[in-house]
């Protein structure tokens, strides 16, 4: 995404920040509050004055972890959970009036911030006979009686991602989310001396330490695949009453035993569990275990978004987004990359990528080879000129995510490959030359369907892993299946393909996608993906009218062809290589069945017959049990 796309907009605030009532609240009373002592206050300049010192300054940081203990570390930490929130708070105000320019920053009073309403919070907390699980429960509790609460969801909460806002809150009216929580927690665990590990899945953030340490009960054990055991807490709980910080501190497989009380007759509730679960991934979730990643975890957080908008392109008008904290955020990635904290963390890797994407560096242009990335297993060690995959460094980055979420975590994240299919969809929607990214998207989101498929379902759990989905179907309508209006479309006109075999291509990972839709409610024995609803605004059938027949014909053809699978070089689809998706596994989608059967036709229409469950197990057949969706 350049930074002249007519797609988004880049803000770049003029007003001082002395101006603002941010800057009132950390400096305005400097006279009543007490000095930071020597060691808080060495390195650090009282006031940071441009990027370039900014970026000096945290690669300082970085570059000292080797030199200074665990406390000391969290503290570094503390001090830029509050300089970032800080200035996400002055560069993001939903009123342009109320946006300011990050510099100076005035370091040092963000500092005595942290001395002076932090420390001391954390110094009340009861030490329980030194019990870890107690003392997260209690401090966890002190941290959400200390921000701003209100009424509404943690998923409602913008910017709310960091120390700063948990202690200066009450400028903008702000609460906390669920990553500012754990954060916040993690950050007051280590100053106390614990070793705490912030814990990260695709949605959610909780508090992990090793089992048998600080009088860890034995019975509260979790293990990991390296057979480390580990112990949870859950802290994400937002509110002040006695029943959420009661369940502050607990094993987060508690959880889904308090779910299962619940709805006692509601199967998916009794059979998800803190492992099959997507919202927190127990088995094969990002342990921040060094400051290093929890800082690159902190850094990754950051909202560069103005306005609560839908997704890009799926709104219709230009995005508005913060493009000074753009290129903050981008250059203290690139500091982290370089000292290595971020070569295992996949959301680290995603948003590095995202953000070249959105404002390139010198660095962010540079030609990579990913030809081993790309290439089979098994295939030839042996490598030719005709092998390099040369990829700009921004999507590489993308592909190093998906590959250590395959080789780390189990190939069980769907993130890495929904922020790919993004960045090629973005490439291809608008340029001819290239038109085969168009497929490389398709195949990525049928990625991304396929590992959500892995996962138990249940509503609250898969919430946003089902808004994700829904809006893939609306981008593929809007960016792929239809003409933009950026390159001469009205919006409502079907794609006219330069290569017939794109299309081809493209609708059999589009029938990829659905299938692992089928397959995921099928296995559930449940019908709850949106999209597959016969009226819902980006239904099967809908979709489907966009594609002219031929092509539907000959991509059902490709997927059930009785040829063996194609070898091909690469695993990836490139400009000199197509990919098809082959076999689907849905029952539905099984050769000669009805919903095949009108997807290949002159005139599409696709009720809730085509759709209906098959079987179950107990020999009847499934009735499709949904309120009629709204198309407007």
């Amino acid at each position: 995404m350049s930074a002249n796309s007519t797609r988004v907009t880049y803000d770049y605030p003029a007003a001082s920040p002395a101006n603002s009532p941010h800057w009132d609240r950390i400096v305005g009373n400097v006279g009543e509050t007490t000095e930071p002592n020597n060691e808080e206050a060495a390195g650090n300049p009282s006031m940071i004055n441009s990027h370039h010192e900014l970026i000096a300054h945290f690669k300082h940081d970085v570059a000292s972890r080797s030199e200074i203990d665990r406390k000391e570390a969290y503290l570094k930490i503390a001090k830029w959970s509050c300089v970032i929130g800080y200035c996400e708070a002055l560069t993001t105000h939903k009123d342009s009036s109320r946006r300011y320019s990050i510099f100076p920053i005035p370091v040092a009073s963000l500092i005595r911030l942290v001395h002076d309403e932090f420390t001391p919070l954390i110094a009340a907390v009861p030490n329980h006979s030194n019990i870890h699980r107690q003392i997260v429960q209690s401090l966890s509790n002190a941290i959400w009686k200390r921000c701003q609460n209100k009424s509404s969801s943690m998923q409602d909460e913008l910017h709310a991602n960091s120390l700063y806002v948990c202690l200066c809150g009450d400028v903008d009216g702000k609460s906390l989310d669920c990553f500012g929580a754990a954060l916040s927690t993690v950050i007051g665990m280590n100053l106390l001396g614990f070793r705490s590990i912030l814990t990260l899945s695709e949605d959610h953030a909780y508090e992990s330490h090793l089992l048998g340490t600080q009088n860890e009960e034995k019975s509260n054990k979790t293990t990991t695949s390296s057979k480390i055991e580990y112990a949870t807490c859950e802290v994400a709980i937002p509110g002040n009453t006695k029943a959420s910080q009661s369940k502050r501190g607990r094993e987060i497989s508690e959880t889904f035993i308090d779910l299962q009380k619940q709805s006692p007759r509601q199967q998916s509730r009794k059979n998800i569990t803190a492992e099959t679960s997507w919202l927190y991934m127990k088995d094969n979730a990002v342990m921040c275990d060094n400051a290093g990643m929890t800082l690159a975890a902190l850094v990754g957080n950051m909202n560069c978004d103005i306005d609560k908008q839908k997704p890009i392109g799926e709104s219709g008008k230009p995005q508005i987004v913060s493009g000074a904290l753009y290129q903050m955020k981008r250059d203290m990635l690139w500091a982290l990359y370089d000292a290595g904290y971020i070569n295992n963390f996949p959301f680290a890797l995603m948003e590095l990528g995202e953000c070249e994407e959105h404002l390139s560096s010198e660095r962010g242009l540079v030609w990579v080879d990913a030809s081993e990335m790309l290439k089979h297993d098994g295939g030839n060690d042996t490598k030719t000129n005709a092998d390099e995959a040369m990829v700009l460094q921004n999507e590489y980055f993308f592909l190093m995510a998906i590959s250590v979420s395959k080789n780390n975590y189990m190939d069980k994240q769907t993130y890495p490959y929904l922020y790919a299919a993004h960045y090629h969809r973005d490439a291809g929607r608008e340029d001819k030359s290239q038109e085969y990214r168009l497929v490389e998207s398709m195949r990525l989101y049928s990625e991304a369907s396929r590992v959500a498929s892995q996962y138990r379902y249940d509503a609250k759990d898969c919430l946003q892993l089902m808004k994700h989905m829904t809006t893939v179907a609306s981008l593929v309508a809007k960016d792929i299946l239809l003409l933009p209006k950026e390159i001469g479309g009205d919006g409502k006109t079907a794609r006219t393909w330069k290569y017939r075999e794109n299309a081809v291509a493209v609708i059999t990972w589009f029938i990829g996608f659905i299938d692992s839709l089928l397959l995921w409610e099928e296995i559930e024995e449940n019908n709850f993906v949106e999209i597959l609803g016969a009226q819902h605004k980006h239904s099967l059938g809908k979709l489907f009218q966009l594609v002219a027949e031929d092509i539907r014909i000959s991509a059902v053809d490709k997927i059930y062809s009785q040829e063996e699978t194609p070898k091909t070089r690469r695993t990836a689809v490139t400009e000199d290589e197509l990919i098809y998706f082959m076999h689907p596994r849905s029952k539905r989608l099984s050769k000669g069945s009805i919903l095949l059967q009108a997807l290949t036709k002159k005139k599409i229409v696709i009720r809730e017959m085509e759709l209906a469950m098959p079987c179950t197990s107990s020999g009847e057949r499934s009735t499709r049990q949904r309120k009629r969706l709204k198309t407007d």
